[in-house]
């Protein structure tokens, strides 16, 4: 099989460069990618390479030259080390992100470039307006009362304001957590319900599409839920965002952006060190099987982790421009705002990007001569599609990295046969909110082949696990399909899960299968022995996956359950060999007597979920169907209809109560392509 792209100039890349520091430091003669992945996951110096890449990536703030050591369950080195509790690295050590992260830019040059769908033009921000933004916030914040460890939180665009708060609040030692202001008011309660933010700070609209919307009545709504959930919500900060300025009064404790910048006396910037292992962001999961987890990351081990994936891995040098596609909802958000500081500058974009025409990104890519591209399989799809290619534009890429879901063949084929310029790297990653980073991903020390990841991350110690079994057999030798799963602990492992059954859910979501010493990540993963190369064949579990937009399938029964005419209805994915995405089916049994499913309840059902998370939550196909099929245990099988409608075969375990109900679903394997004229409620 050949190569679609070969590694050139190989000694000037950073894992390179690394890897020549590690052989001069320790003697050894590592000469190839796998070398150094091999002796970066080993029992006895996985804690020696995290050790090296902390300093090697100059993350140590003035005066604390090197790292001090591990904890001893780390230090050891053995092959049974637990990864559950998470072991604690670099305990003696302090540290602060947003002090790592604004420390170097010089002043006069540009750090981000920000570009909004809707306004004209590109803003450009120094590293000294950066600095004084964020020093002006954080005033602000610490006459709130913001103190360490305090949530402070946003309903906020992927904006200058976004990452200039966040890097306030952190500078305090304070835990951002962010969502994107499309989400329904009952998904924000959801989520910041669980996690007491003092201060929430919120967009007052958005546009989308060549659609302003206006979100006067949806801060009303969750701000006073919130209100009521707890005494904690000291304000309700609304940014003028959009010029649409809704009335303070109707927001609980509501407060312009002005009003509360006014309250900055002054003072210096400076930061809060504190422990490596303090919380710095509040992510949240799926929520496959209720309420989003909420996901406690370490501002260190978030740090170390994204800047060796961008850096050690992916190769982003001093004199690049980052570009990454993402919404504040996203893991990649966190990843680019960490990125701010890895490269020349950064690019910021908030909009659909196809207005006002399909070739906005470009266009705005090619201004601002963004070398490092980060998009989603969806996009290129789309560009494929529409006939554009990249590569007839002034863009100097060199790394073009993708993430959201799989990436199929025919789109690495075209990225290469007509996409994007040949010489472009092009990254397919895996990995999710849960590690703040990838477990398989990129390096230009490999080539790339048609439908392949590259190489399993530093650091990660991934394996492939026999998916038929609960006891751990690795099966990656034989290139048999199994669970992705991890054997040694990495720093960013989620230091807890919010809420006080989080250790229990913490538990429950990674180490239920094979006990406290493996991670299994709920990813199906194949390595092709031929080349080394790895492929993701999709989720293990339930979570659905259009667009790369992950949410669970619990979600969509939070609103289906309000509808009384409904006995029970299945929410899964549908992604077969001839599709580039994913699509999400949503089956509806009907109370007796109350079907059958209508075109009314059909719109009804599509109104209820847009208006309580997003329009890219709504089902792309909802049938009627006369049963749903369960287990014995009372669990709806979502995993067999999946693996049914997306033309899998897939033996059915014996705990399916009703089987003969799973013969209803194959006809739906045989739905129409995603075509965009396709009808989005076709019948059977």
């Amino acid at each position: 099989m050949e190569p679609l792209w070969k590694p050139r100039d190989v000694a000037v890349t950073n894992p390179a460069r690394f890897m020549a520091h590690i052989n001069k430091k320790y003697g050894l003669n590592l000469k190839t990618y796998h070398d150094l992945h091999s002796w970066s996951v080993a029992p006895a110096t996985l804690p020696v390479f995290w050790r090296e890449a902390y300093q090697w990536l100059e993350l140590a703030p003035p005066g604390q030259p090197a790292p001090g050591p591990m904890t001893a369950d780390i230090a050891k080195g053995s092959k049974e080390t637990k990864m559950f509790p998470p072991p604690v690295f670099f305990p003696n050590d302090k540290f602060n992100l947003a002090e790592f992260l604004l420390r170097d830019g010089p002043d006069d040059q540009v750090a981000v470039h920000f570009a909004r769908e809707g306004r004209a033009g590109i803003e450009r921000v120094t590293w000294r307006q950066l600095r004084d933004r964020v020093r002006r916030a954080r005033g602000a914040m610490t006459a709130s009362g913001i103190v360490a460890g305090d949530v402070v939180a946003g309903v906020v665009s992927n904006s200058v304001d976004a990452m200039v708060l966040a890097l306030a609040a952190l500078a305090l030692g304070a835990v951002w957590s962010s969502s994107s202001p499309d989400l329904g008011a009952a998904a924000i309660v959801d989520r910041y319900g669980q996690v007491a933010p003092k201060l929430v700070f919120a967009d007052d609209g958005y546009t989308y599409a060549n659609k302003k919307v206006g979100l006067a009545a949806r801060l009303a709504d969750w701000s006073a839920k919130l209100g009521a959930a707890g005494p904690g919500l000291q304000n309700v900060v609304v940014i003028n965002y959009s010029d649409l300025r809704p009335g303070i009064k109707s927001i609980y404790r509501g407060c312009t952006f002005e009003d509360f910048l006014k309250r900055d006396k002054g003072a210096p910037l400076d930061f809060e060190l504190l422990p490596f292992n303090h919380p710095g962001f509040i992510l949240f999961s799926s929520g496959t099987t209720g309420k989003p987890k909420c996901i406690v990351h370490s501002a260190g081990g978030a740090a170390l982790k994204v800047k060796a994936d961008m850096i050690l891995q992916h190769d982003i040098r001093k004199d690049d421009v980052v570009f990454q596609y993402t919404t504040t909802s996203w893991i990649m958000w966190v990843l680019n705002f960490i990125n701010v500081s890895s490269g020349k500058s950064m690019l910021l974009y908030d909009g659909s990007p196809y207005h006002p025409k399909p070739t906005t990104l470009l266009e705005i890519a090619e201004e601002v001569g963004v070398s490092v591209f980060g998009t989603s399989p969806r996009y290129m799809a789309d560009l494929r599609s529409k006939g554009i290619s990249p590569r007839n534009y002034n863009i100097p890429f060199r790394t073009v990295t993708s993430t959201g879901f799989v990436l199929s063949p025919e789109l690495y084929e075209w990225f290469y046969r007509e996409g994007f310029p040949p010489d472009a790297q092009l990254i397919s990653m895996s990995g999710g909110t849960d590690l703040c980073g990838s477990f398989v991903c990129g390096t230009p020390l490999l080539p790339v082949f048609s439908g392949e990841i590259q190489c399993k991350g530093l650091g990660m110690a991934v394996d492939i696990m026999d998916s038929s079994r609960d006891e751990p057999v690795s099966v990656e030798a034989s290139g048999a399909a199994g669970e992705l799963v991890c054997t040694q602990p990495f720093p960013s492992q989620p230091i807890s899960f919010h809420g006080k059954d989080g250790a229990q859910r913490y538990f429950a979501s990674y180490f239920e299968r094979f006990g406290p010493t493996i991670w299994c990540h709920g990813d199906y993963i194949q390595r092709l022995p031929n080349t080394n190369g790895l492929a993701i064949l999709g989720r293990s579990d339930g979570v659905l996956n259009p667009s790369g937009v992950r949410f669970g399938s619990a979600e969509i029964y939070a609103v289906t359950e309000t509808f009384l005419e409904i006995a029970d209805t299945l929410c899964i994915g549908q992604k077969r060999v001839t599709d580039l995405d994913e699509r999400v089916l949503l089956f509806v049994k009907m109370q007796p007597g109350k079907g059958p499913l209508t075109p009314a309840l059909v719109d009804k059902l599509r109104t209820a979920i847009r208006s309580k998370y997003s329009s890219r939550h709504v089902p792309r196909y909802i049938f009627e169907v006369a049963d749903i099929p369960y287990t014995v245990n009372g669990k709806k099988c979502e995993i067999n209809v999946k693996h049914i409608v997306s033309g899998r075969k897939a033996a059915v375990s014996g705990t399916v109560a009703n089987p003969e109900v799973l013969k209803l679903y194959e006809q739906y394997k045989e739905l129409p392509g995603d075509e965009p004229n396709a009808s989005k409620t076709a019948k059977l």
